[in-house]
């Protein structure tokens, strides 16, 4: 998936580079068979939760039954852990969380869509005594990926778009100084101590920074496709004439290269893999659940609406607004 900060000018730019790779042409490829297992087809100990959706839409999930969501109403917007509300904010300041829950501490940013920025957060780890740590926040990339606020070592670190650059930042979770890593180009975070091109200069090749050492290495594809990766695994879009021709899925040094499926797959979240095994991905009209470990992949769900992942958690959406479920997977428990 293309990785691009939230409010980046350089859209118009990606979209020409898109266009003019896709016009390269390669065989039309063999569509690979569609699953036939089903969740507990593949993995009798499975363990799910589902919950009626209400107005809330959940941001991460602490367990199967304690989602921490957030509620749109015509005046406020909050962020409720379980039934608690530990957040609530004006509607009119448009305001939006980038949430990290840790086993010691949840940890958010609140931004404001106007100009990118806000405030950190953290609190106990279902929402305790809510602090305020830091309203030096730059202007934040947002892929919607669980890297976009990365908590480490008593730290939180995020990524600021810093011109055509990259900065990032990070902070004590007890406040204090800023300690900044500037990256030539544009980048996100992925696994710390980790960064990940997030713009498409070519198709072919991508890059991984490590923000400890400054190093910088090139991850390169096969022919025409886009790459993105982490430091354990890539996925590489395949394109052709009309589009995606497939969807595979490597090691950054090629190796272990492996094909997801055909034209009609695609990534359903942002997140490359999650726990380092599992790639979720759309199917068609299935959302399917691929296993780098296995080399397999299980249904998930038919007819499904919003589809979301942090840490363990995977979780999707079925019915309309006024029967909404959501269903929830703890990946750990396959």
């Amino acid at each position: 998936m293309t990785r691009l900060p939230a409010d980046c000018t350089a859209l118009g730019l990606v979209l020409v580079v898109l266009a003019a790779v896709v016009l390269i042409v390669l065989p039309e490829p063999v569509r690979a068979p569609a699953s036939t297992l089903t969740l507990q087809d593949a993995w009798p100990g499975a363990r799910t939760g589902s919950a009626s959706g209400g107005p809330r839409t959940p941001l991460a999930y602490l367990d199967l039954d304690t989602p921490v969501s957030v509620t749109n109403g015509v005046d406020t917007v909050r962020m409720v852990v379980g039934d608690k509300v530990v957040r609530e904010l004006p509607a009119s300041d448009s305001p939006r969380f980038v949430l990290a829950a840790v086993p010691e501490a949840l940890v958010w940013l609140e931004l404001f869509d106007v100009t990118g920025t806000g405030t950190l957060w953290r609190a106990g780890p279902r929402g305790e005594d809510p602090t305020p740590v830091t309203a030096d926040t730059g202007r934040v990339v947002v892929l919607e990926s669980q890297y976009d606020l990365v908590v480490h070592d008593g730290q939180a670190s995020w990524a600021t778009v810093a011109g055509e650059d990259t900065e990032v930042r990070t902070i004590a979770l007890t406040g204090g100084p800023i300690s900044t890593v500037l990256l030539r180009g544009q980048y996100s975070l992925t696994a710390w101590p980790w960064a990940t091109a997030a713009e498409i200069e070519a198709a072919g090749s991508s890059r991984l920074a490590d923000l400890r050492t400054g190093e910088v290495t090139t991850v390169h594809g096969e022919g025409v496709e886009l790459v993105d990766c982490t430091p354990v695994w890539c996925r590489a879009q395949v394109l052709r004439q009309s589009g995606t021709a497939r969807l595979d899925l490597m090691r950054p040094d090629g190796s272990s290269r492996r094909r997801v499926g055909g034209r009609e797959v695609r990534s359903a979240v942002a997140d490359v893999v999650l726990l380092d095994r599992f790639a979720v991905v759309v199917d068609g009209d299935r959302l399917a659940l691929y296993d780098t470990a296995s080399d397999r992949s299980a249904d998930l769900a038919t007819g499904f609406g919003t589809v979301l992942a942090r840490g363990p958690f995977v979780w999707w959406s079925t019915g309309d607004n006024t029967r909404l479920t959501w269903h929830v997977l703890d990946l750990r428990t396959l």
